[in-house]
């Protein structure tokens, strides 16, 4: 079992607090849940649109076994191991066919 030695590591799976890029809404960083964005030290060459930022959802719990849509839980993980936070995109693609292929 991982051990994480930041806020938001439950035991079983770790709670996040998602932020939103305010210059662009495919933009996205991620923390664990109670971390405050404004202590974290974030590189001098992070996208300058991280670094306005607004609240996007609280509290997420990952866990592997639900997955969630646009978001690739493992990699969040490893990151906010790594480095307290994660910053990742959200993309969802719809194909829709008609007719005979």
């Amino acid at each position: 079992m991982m051990q994480y030695g930041h806020i938001g590591y439950t035991g079983k799976a770790m709670k996040i607090d998602i932020y939103k890029s305010a210059k662009s809404g495919s933009k996205y960083l991620s923390v664990p849940s109670g971390t405050e964005i404004e202590s974290l030290a974030l590189p001098s060459d992070i996208d300058s649109d991280l670094l306005a930022l607004s609240p996007f959802k609280t509290e997420l719990e990952l866990d592997a076994s639900k997955p969630l849509i646009a978001l690739d839980q493992a990699d969040v993980e490893s990151q906010i191991s790594k480095n307290g936070y994660a910053i990742h995109g959200a993309e969802i693609t719809i194909n829709v066919y008609s007719g005979t292929t």
